[in-house]
């Protein structure tokens, strides 16, 4: 079996750890440039604000509701996750860092082990020992238990799909939102009738292999249950790259210049 465990609302649960003051606060975090609203708590989205709000054309509205504002931290929001992932290990033989708060955990099938079970052990684990509350989707694929991982946000945080009516929960499920269907893929499979994922797992291999790409063909095979996408092997880093961008919009050429030529003398300082 395999667990997809993620932290919700990862980047603002990592800042309330060390702000108890604010439990049930709504918390928005911003760009490391403070331009962009990246992450927000369910207590802030409920108040209307989403990401990638623009920060100074909303700070005032934010201010007014209450929202407490954080820049982004990563240095932190990397250390929480490296201690998730730790507890991680304890609990399953491998382990797939997906992202900075996301993860799958890759489970022998045991005989007489209750896995909806050991969800539960583990979400209080990790929460108890980080402070980060988590939502964990079980299934016997990627696919799957990614999606079991959006339904279990609902459902006490847990979610094992061999636990629920499977055909209604695929029926239910919109296809833009089946993990690896972009939205051009989307909207190709609304033009053939498929608008959810109960449509997508019968929809013809061949066709998925033509038009929805080899991803989009292992997606159609893993909503059968059929075990398609393997886990990725973390390759050597080769390149590493540094953006640079500005707090808000800029139309003026001469601003745009300067800001070039600054960068590019600091650069050449630095080498």
């Amino acid at each position: 079996m395999i667990f997809h465990i993620d932290g919700n609302s990862f980047y603002a649960a990592c800042e309330r750890v060390f702000r108890p003051d604010l439990y049930r606060s709504p918390i928005a975090v911003l760009t490391n440039n403070d331009g962009i609203i990246i992450a927000l708590n369910t207590e802030c989205k409920a108040l209307g604000f989403k990401r990638g709000d623009v920060f100074y054309q909303v700070k005032e509205m934010l201010k007014k509701r209450g929202v407490v504002v954080f820049s982004s931290n990563y240095t932190l929001y990397a250390d929480m996750s490296a201690r998730m992932n730790l507890i991680y290990n304890r609990f399953a033989p491998d382990v797939e860092m997906y992202s900075i708060d996301e993860s799958f955990l890759f489970f022998p099938d045991w005989n007489n082990t209750d896995y909806s079970e050991l969800g539960h052990e583990l979400k209080t684990t990790v929460t108890r020992e980080t402070g980060i509350p988590v939502s964990i989707g079980i299934a016997p694929n990627k696919t799957l238990a990614k999606m079991c991982n959006k339904l279990a946000k609902k459902r006490g945080g847990v979610c094992d799909w061999n636990k629920v009516n499977q055909d209604e929960e695929l029926c239910k499920y919109p296809v833009e939102d089946v993990w690896g269907i972009g939205p051009s893929k989307a909207a190709f499979l609304k033009k053939q009738g498929v608008s959810n994922a109960l449509g997508l797992k019968h929809f013809p291999l061949h066709k998925a292999k033509k038009h929805l790409t080899i991803t989009g063909f292992k997606t159609v095979q893993e909503l059968s249950g059929i075990r398609a996408i393997d886990k990725i092997e973390e390759a050597p880093r080769q390149v590493v790259m540094v953006s640079r961008s500005f707090q808000s919009a800029v139309f003026e050429l001469d601003r745009i210049v300067t800001a070039l030529s600054e960068y590019t003398a600091d650069l050449s300082a630095s080498t």
